[in-house]
């Protein structure tokens, strides 16, 4: 019996202790291969802290020079005489003209020629027409400025660097309307702020600063990049480049106060030197290991490789989309069990893909039913359209306006599908419905709507009144008898609340229903779903609650946060 012959019918386990019996036999270079990656990983790791820390004072050096700068635009920001100036433009114009001459102006001369690291100061309102003085102008003339829009929705100071020039921005509040009054834009001297900087970079390491578009900002001690490269770097870790032919470790940092990155750039050949002296002394080693090794992996690829890579070629069949390979062996060893097994479990695959085939046609058919049935809300309105523009030319006004109400409910319901609406849709959509019930109700009772304007800048969900309006008109007003119905509906600020009273002079309702309509979900749409819709966005501390006398009426109170939806 030949060794091929004796290694192909040992067992898979006998197969493996055989090539742990061998590896024994090679300690010396399983320790010349430790000895090299703990050296090497050593060295590395030294290397990446001592990167790291050299970016961190660098970042920090640059931070510190921003922020001396920031506090600076937070003293302009925040100055009571800018802050009233920019929210009272209607103020009569000697009255601004003196206090942008005596308060205003001293600061930025002082500024601008006594600190001498501002070479423009410029205030931008947001509701004056025209220019005031020498620093104060519309903000319209910057509305098409890539950094307005960005600054405006902002209340931090923003950096920018654009056409070789460094500025930063913030907003300046209207205090009293917590509005924005406008933007304060401030130019600083580049060389005066980041001059005396490279001065403080390590020799032979370089720094590109960029922003989040990776748009330089400053580059230091560095080759010439072109916009691939810089595009290509990282805002976050570690990364390595090749810049004018040399290669970098780049050590990424975000700089505080700004949306800028600091790429910290080291020359790869720092640290490669010890470790090419590792590599040399473990090479002799490793090269005895490979060619010992290869006589052992071609017996072993004989034997044991074989059935796996037969077994994986008819997986590779399968994934691609043959299911109707037969696999089968007559190998008795741990893989050629394994292959049995996968060919056992290929049938059943088999199988329970015919039975989801079938399912699947029976699903997609019901789908396709409810499609069917559904209307399509372009087609409803065209044809509310249609109804109004003929009910007009019969002069048949009454049947116009309720169609117009109609389409309006139906507009503010559907809401394109949207779960989230503005108060002024909502109360708008409860008001439609209420004009389509009065006249389904022959105007048999009355209504009153009483609203807080305030409360029309926030947001809700939708559909939220209508049910409960609803249930007052078909389960109070409707069931009373012998005196004329009468429903409320409220909006008001309570605080940091909004709330919603739906107040009928119905029947009223015993407490024990009332706790019904709140935990029981009831046939449409029912109390229990808004409920639980309101709850659930905005938790439990807000929601319904009822108040109701039998034979006085009842009154549903909606309470809310003020919600702005993002």
């Amino acid at each position: 019996m030949t060794l091929l012959q004796f290694i192909r019918n040992l067992r898979l386990r006998q197969k493996l202790l055989l090539s742990y019996v061998i590896v024994i036999f090679l300690p010396t270079i399983v320790l010349g291969l430790y000895a090299y990656q703990s050296s090497k990983s050593s060295l590395e790791s030294q290397f990446m802290q001592s990167a790291d820390n050299e970016a961190k004072k660098v970042t920090l050096e640059i931070s510190y020079r921003l922020q001396r700068q920031e506090m600076s635009m937070k003293s302009i920001a925040f100055h009571p005489a800018v802050i009233e100036l920019m929210s009272n433009p209607n103020q009569d114009l000697y009255i601004q003209f003196k206090t942008l001459n005596d308060k205003i102006e001293p600061i930025f001369f002082n500024l601008m020629y006594m600190v001498g690291d501002m070479n423009e100061i410029m205030l931008y309102s947001e509701s004056r027409q025209s220019e005031l003085g020498n620093f104060i102008t519309p903000s319209s003339a910057v509305k098409d400025k890539d950094w307005y829009q960005e600054t405006k929705g902002s209340d931090t100071t923003k950096w920018w660097f654009e056409e070789g020039e460094l500025f930063a921005t913030r907003v300046i509040h209207n205090i009293e309307f917590r509005t924005v009054s406008g933007e304060l834009y401030v130019r600083f001297d580049y060389n005066k702020i980041f001059g005396d900087f490279i001065g403080k970079v390590n020799e032979g390491n370089g720094i590109i600063i960029t922003d989040r578009q990776n748009r330089p900002v400053l580059t230091e001690h560095v080759g010439q990049m072109d916009d691939v490269q810089l595009q290509s770097l990282s805002s976050k870790g570690t990364s390595k480049a090749t810049i004018s032919g040399e290669s970098y470790l780049i050590v990424n940092k975000d700089i505080p106060q700004t949306d800028w990155i600091l790429h910290y750039l080291i020359p790869d050949n720092q640290h490669k030197t010890g470790i090419g002296n590792i590599l040399s002394a473990t090479g002799i080693i490793v090269l005895i290991c490979m060619v010992f090794l290869s006589i052992i992996i071609f017996l072993f690829s004989e034997t044991m490789l074989k059935g796996i890579e037969k077994l994986n070629t008819k997986m590779k069949m399968v994934e691609d989309g043959d299911l109707t390979v037969v696999v089968s062996t007559n190998s008795k060893d741990e893989i050629g069990q394994l292959t049995e097994r996968f060919g056992s479990m290929l049938k059943q695959i088999n199988q329970l893909i015919s039975e989801v085939y079938q399912t699947k046609i029976t699903q997609k058919a019901a789908e396709l039913k409810a499609l069917q049935a559904q209307i399509n809300p372009h087609f409803l309105y065209n044809s509310l359209s249609l109804i109004n523009s003929k009910a007009l030319r019969i002069d048949a006004e009454e049947i116009s306006d309720l169609v117009n109400q109609l389409s309006r409910y139906y507009r503010t319901t559907l809401n394109k599908g949207k779960q989230v609406i503005s108060i002024q849709d909502e109360w708008t959509n409860v008001q439609a419905y209420i004009h389509i019930q009065l006249a389904m109700h022959s105007t048999s009772f009355d209504v009153e709507f009483d609203a807080d304007d305030k409360v029309f800048q926030f947001d809700m969900i939708h559909l939220i009144l209508q049910p409960i309006v609803e249930n007052a008109i078909m389960h109070g007003i409707d069931q009373k008898r012998g005196e004329r119905g009468k429903l409320i509906l409220r909006a008001s600020l309570d605080g940091e609340d909004i709330v919603f009273v739906v107040e009928d002079n119905g029947v009223g309702m015993e407490p024990s229903k009332i706790a019904r309509m709140l935990e029981y979900e009831s046939a449409g749409y029912g109390i229990k779903n808004v409920q639980e819709r309101l709850q659930l966005l905005f938790g439990s501390e807000y929601g319904i609650s009822i108040h109701s006398q039998s034979g006085i009426g009842t009154s549903v109170i909606v309470r809310i946060p003020q919600y702005r939806h993002i």
